[in-house]
């Protein structure tokens, strides 16, 4: 009581300042006697949800086993009677549009490209593909670059390449996924419960034939005291899988290990919860960090989403040792060589006067919708081609290639790699910067219990600098101000895997200077950005003119001025470094 007291009367300091002598007595009085009436309920008002522990357990029985469809429709009802949308305009830039020449790069146009690559991930589920998107080595990663190279031409960039290769490595595709409950207390007979969406998107050992029927367990986060003393030996075994920061680097990939050792018995098979609430499916990673994938060919396993999870869960809390529940896993796969699929970069080159070049660069190949990885910067990346291509040769100082890559979402370095082999020359003496925008134009998400939505603020990037220079970290830095991109107050030398063919120590293709916006959220290789409707295009738009508005600055600098001042990259990859260590074994 004192201490919901003195946080409810500092909101009145403000008035109480303004009062008179002895009013101000008389309410400092008040304040000072501590006695529960003062702020007290009235004696008529019971908010109490419950008067002892077996009736709050109780009040909540019969929701807590609802299936997801009717948890989610009843969920809905109930919270349409209390929240109602506002629709609030996204914040807006600082910079004056009518004077700014790269205005002319707009959150329309933007979309309007989105969109297009949208639908061929669209195409890829329509055709009944379980992992469906623009999928590395496919045709619908395919026909996404040929409408890139098209859109490149119409842009009236002469110099327009596409270049066709097979992917680095094999690409894991599951020709079969399927998660059902066949058997559960309260359960009629014959009764069963399909898991819609399940689905293994990495490298699996598959189910035998007919897939894996077995006992449901649930062990939390899969950690060492969750497990000690438990058999799961021919269990099924369910694990929350917290996504720290993204199902990039979530808790799953030690829990997932830890298990797959044998030291509790062999499972059958292995379930990631994701816990993502408004999530219909996730593709996630269980094996090491840095291309370890092929750590999941160890034990089969499938992904659910939160929804699912919790009614698996939930069905649990029924469970007896004479009464499990049992469900049936089917998880069937293989990973696909090389030589049977094809990927490729498209890229146009613009000419500048110096005979330097800048480099933007985003990957098209995405899971699902692939709008926050990588579909919107795509669109952002076409909307500075187009805009650059628009301008006369004297207002270019430096040459400027755009290059969208495939073959990144699997093996990482894909395009990248490839771009780097072909102009070796190039990336040695002519490269004044790299960049790239990658998991932009997400918004900030309100979680509040069971208050959630969107808000009308982006969220934060952070910044990659490759070489800690002083000058590009202030145009990053003016930029961001200038154009209103929410952007971390720290930065990074590190990258993703995609940008080891740029710089050293990890290929002898030189070492220009790399910096570009990145973020990397909750809704990371999901399905948020269209079922969530998570994407704000103003955001992207922001994004892509503060990138134009360095690409400009950097036309009165050389290469020279971008390396002084700079500091050395590391000998070590992130992926395998002593930070990542600690804070993998922190989860």
């Amino acid at each position: 009581m004192t201490r919901f007291r003195l946080l409810y009367s500092a909101h009145f300091i403000n008035a109480y300042l303004k009062m008179q002598p002895l009013t101000m007595l008389a309410i400092l009085g008040l304040l000072l006697i501590d006695s529960p009436v003062v702020l007290a309920q009235s004696d008529d008002l019971d908010t109490n949800m419950a008067k002892d522990p077996k009736e709050l357990v109780e009040s909540v029985t019969v929701p807590a086993f609802l299936p997801p469809d009717e948890y989610n429709r009843q969920f809905s009802e109930a919270a349409e009677k209390r929240i109602f949308p506002i629709g609030i305009a996204p914040l807006k830039q600082p910079r004056n549009p009518t004077n700014d020449p790269r205005s002319r790069i707009t959150a329309s146009e933007i979309e309007a490209y989105a969109e297009q690559l949208v639908e061929f991930s669209e195409q890829s589920r329509r055709d009944g593909n379980i992992l469906w998107g623009r999928i590395e080595g496919t045709k619908y990663e395919q026909a996404a670059h040929d409408w890139i190279f098209t859109k490149l031409k119409e842009f009236g960039i002469d110099d327009v390449h596409y270049d066709k290769f097979p992917p680095y490595e094999s690409i894991w595709f599951p020709s079969a996924n399927s998660l059902d409950v066949v058997d559960a207390p309260g359960f009629a007979d014959g009764q069963t419960f399909a898991v819609e969406g399940a689905i293994t998107p990495f490298p699996s050992k598959n189910t035998t034939a007919g897939g894996a029927r077995a006992e449901l367990v649930y062990v939390g986060d899969g950690t060492p005291a969750e497990l000690a003393g438990r058999d799961l030996t021919g269990k099924i075994v369910m694990v929350r899988g917290r996504a720290e920061s993204s199902a990039l680097f979530s808790s799953v990939r030690i829990a997932y290990s830890r298990i797959a050792t044998g030291e509790w018995g062999t499972p059958a098979g292995f379930i990631v919860w994701w816990q993502l609430p408004g999530v219909e499916q996730v593709a996630g990673r269980i094996g090491a960090p840095g291309g370890g994938d092929q750590l999941g060919e160890v034990v089969p396993w499938i992904s659910v989403n939160d929804e699912n999870g919790y009614y698996l869960r939930k069905l649990l809390d029924r469970a007896s040792p004479t009464d499990p529940v049992m469900v049936r896993m089917v998880v069937e796969g293989r990973n696909h060589p090389p030589a049977e699929l094809q990927t490729g970069n498209v890229y146009g080159i613009l000419p500048g006067k110096s005979g330097k070049y800048i480099m933007m660069f985003t990957h098209v190949d995405g899971y699902f919708y692939g709008l926050h990885d990588n579909g919107a910067s795509v669109a952002a990346n076409l909307a500075l081609a187009k805009y650059y291509a628009s301008l006369p040769l004297e207002q270019r100082e430096h040459g400027l290639i755009f290059l969208f890559e495939g073959g990144h979402e699997r093996t990482g370095v894909g395009g990248t790699r490839h771009f780097a082999s072909k102009y070796t020359d190039l990336m040695k003496n002519d490269i004044l910067l790299i960049s790239r925008m990658e998991h932009l134009g997400f918004t900030q998400q309100l979680k509040e219990g069971f208050l959630t939505g969107q808000t009308n603020i982006g969220s934060p990037v952070f910044l990659t600098l490759s070489n800690r220079s002083p000058l590009l970290l202030e145009l990053f830095k003016q930029a961001a101000s200038d154009y209103g991109v929410s952007m971390a107050d720290n930065y990074s030398i590190d990258f993703a895997t995609d940008e080891i063919a740029f710089y050293p120590p990890f290929n002898d293709f030189g070492s220009p200077v790399f910096a570009g916006w990145l973020q990397t959220g909750a809704y990371y290789h999901t399905t948020a950005d269209v079922d969530m409707n998570g994407m704000s295009y103003t955001e992207i738009e922001k994004a892509a003119r503060g990138m134009a508005f360095i690409f400009d600055e950097l036309g009165k600098h050389t290469v020279a001025d971008l390396r002084e001042g700079e500091s050395p990259i590391p000998e070590d990859s992130v992926y395998s470094s002593l930070l990542f260590k600690l804070f993998l074994g922190n989860n």
